[in-house]
């Protein structure tokens, strides 16, 4: 059903389309094209950002935007959600997951600045909409989205899930871990001007950029 690979959450800057990547793409399409024909132009004229919960390749993405586009949705920059962490906490606060993949995992989906010595701990997938500052640390279940840069830690796959990745918008981390596998960010860090991702192949944890052939599904 639609609701199982597609969550349309709305913001006051437009829609966040949360998409279950690990389901079959051309599911993913027409769940997408029949929620927005349901609302009968309902969503017509907002803004809008995809949020999957593992990389897309080019072409996945833009048939989706496509779609969203035939239906008079825009594409919208920093869509956020309001703050739902605790003033001044060093823990912060776990919203209702918003989202369900096929591992039966639920996604964390929360907006903010991570700060030195806060911490975001969850069982399954987290999406992050914000920068996660030196000194902070995000710890997953699953997979690691971050709409921001990365500076601090983020260790996925905590119950020794090797398939599970970590996405920034900009990867800058003190360390990132994956499965329990551990790395640390060299002294001189190298800064792209990108998205990427961090997987686990073998026992080292490999960062390509987000758009790379090889992080095609096909």
């Amino acid at each position: 059903m639609a609701q199982d690979c597609i969550t349309i959450k709305g913001t006051r800057g437009g829609l966040l389309i949360l998409l279950d990547a690990s389901r079959d793409f051309n599911e993913i399409k027409a769940n997408l094209a029949a929620k927005f024909t349901a609302a009968r132009g309902f969503f017509r004229g907002a803004a809008f950002a995809l949020v999957p919960t593992s990389p897309l390749n080019s072409q996945e993405t833009a048939e989706l935007e496509a779609i969203c586009r035939e239906h008079g949705l825009v594409p919208g920059n920093n869509i956020t959600l309001p703050s739902r962490r605790r003033p001044g906490g060093n823990q912060a606060e776990h919203p209702d997951p918003v989202a369900l993949t096929s591992t039966g995992l639920p996604t964390l989906l929360d907006e903010g600045n991570l700060r030195n010595g806060q911490e975001i701990n969850y069982p399954g997938h987290v999406m992050w909409l914000g920068d996660v500052h030196q000194g902070a640390t995000i710890r997953a279940g699953g997979n690691i989205l971050i709409m921001g840069t990365l500076k601090g830690n983020a260790h996925a796959g905590s119950q020794g899930d090797r398939s599970a990745a970590i996405v920034a918008y900009r990867m800058e981390p003190e360390q990132l871990g994956i499965a329990g596998i551990i790395a640390r960010s060299p002294e001189q860090k190298t800064r792209h001007p990108y998205p990427e991702i961090a997987r686990l192949v073998g026992t080292r944890i490999v960062i390509d950029p987000y758009l790379s052939p090889k992080n095609s599904r096909n």
